[in-house]
């Protein structure tokens, strides 16, 4: 009698095929990205270039990227508590600078996904909660990402940026803010839908998809909380802080570099090389923020050393401190990963459940 293969297997087998494609396209272009710059540079001029900036900038930045991330990890408690989570600044703060480490040194932004899925139980909130705070954090990000795009290009003559793309750039920010007032103001249809959905014998529905859909219904009841005015209002002035804090770090490093100490500079440079992060690459966001940063400081007037030299030590002094605290929040509180214990002791059990059922005699 042939044997068919384990549907779950199979499932395994495509997930950790299409998990290798995509380690293996984000390399490749972070190695793309690195090659391009190392083609255009003199490295004796960028080492000349670093020896030459301005340390004591260094510290105005770090101070700016502690007000960055305080400003964050407030942000997310803000916005679990507004879902029904009882929780504080300084319960979140371990599990948020967690997420950002691991973000960093592995692919796919898998620090999300730890955050989403593992970190709730150590803090006592539900994963929907986590992971509606997590969609509502980006959706925010990008929407005040491109506002302050806007904003810097608007300020620099037609000659420098062309009209076209400050037209473009325009469009954009409005159509996200568009789609997010959307999604705040139909939060609560969509749940009912869902709900509507999951309750239906629609084409004779699988346990998996109505599951899902009651997952969904569950994600945007709780969207829902969050996008409640007063809280809404709240994050999104939180939002705008997060975004000049972190300008404000990169008006330190163009200003150690003598590129410009203009406003309009630093927004410019950092909504380039923050919405490059975007791009697939190798953990760290290796290639694509070199390249956004040594472009965007290109179309300032610095000089390709100089421009290369901003974008290694600015990648540094963000990278470096938030992989540091981040990995000191992870070793001192162990308990964050007890999420993960649960997941696989669950996992374990519906394993033995489903052999035991397909070892059963048929009734």
């Amino acid at each position: 009698m042939r044997q068919t293969a384990n549907p779950t297997f199979l499932v395994r087998v495509r997930a950790a095929l299409l998990s290798q494609v995509r380690n293996i396209v984000g390399l490749t272009i972070s190695v793309a990205c690195i090659a391009f710059m190392a083609w255009q540079i003199d490295f004796q001029r960028v080492g000349v270039a670093i020896a030459n900036f301005k340390w004591p900038y260094l510290l105005v930045g770090l101070v700016a990227l502690i007000c960055d991330y305080s400003i964050r990890i407030l942000r997310w408690s803000i916005m679990l508590d507004a879902a029904g989570a009882r929780t504080s600044f300084a319960r979140c703060a371990a599990p948020f600078l967690g997420s950002i480490a691991l973000n960093n040194v592995l692919p796919a932004r898998l620090g999300d996904v730890i955050r989403a899925f593992v970190f709730p139980s150590a803090l006592g909130i539900t994963k929907v909660a986590s992971t509606g705070s997590l969609v509502l954090e980006r959706l925010l990000d990008l929407a005040t990402l491109l506002c302050f795009l806007t904003l810097a290009l608007l300020a620099f003559p037609t000659a420098t940026v062309p009209e076209s793309i400050k037209l473009s750039a325009s469009l954009l920010a409005v159509l996200t803010f568009v789609g997010l007032i959307s999604v705040v103001a139909f939060s609560g249809l969509f749940a009912n839908l869902a709900l509507y959905g999951s309750k239906r014998d629609f084409g004779k529905l699988t346990p998996r998809v109505r599951n899902v859909l009651l997952a969904l219904h569950s994600l945007l009841l709780g969207f829902r909380a969050m996008s409640r005015p007063r809280a809404l209002s709240i994050v999104v002035v939180l939002s705008a802080l997060v975004w000049t804090g972190e300008a404000l770090f990169f008006w330190s490093f163009l200003a150690g570099f003598g590129i410009s100490t203009s406003p309009a500079a630093a927004g410019l440079a950092m909504t380039i090389a923050t919405l490059a992060t975007m791009v697939p690459s190798s953990p760290g966001y290796i290639g694509p923020f070199h390249l956004a940063a040594y472009a965007a400081t290109t179309i300032l007037g610095s000089s390709p050393e100089i421009s290369a030299s901003f974008a290694v030590l600015a990648h540094a002094g963000i990278w470096l401190p938030t992989t540091f605290v981040g990995a000191v929040a992870i070793l001192s509180n162990p308990s964050l990963f007890a999420g993960r214990k649960k997941i696989l002791s669950n996992s374990a059990a519906i394993a033995v459940d489903q052999n035991e059922t397909l070892a059963a005699p048929p009734q």
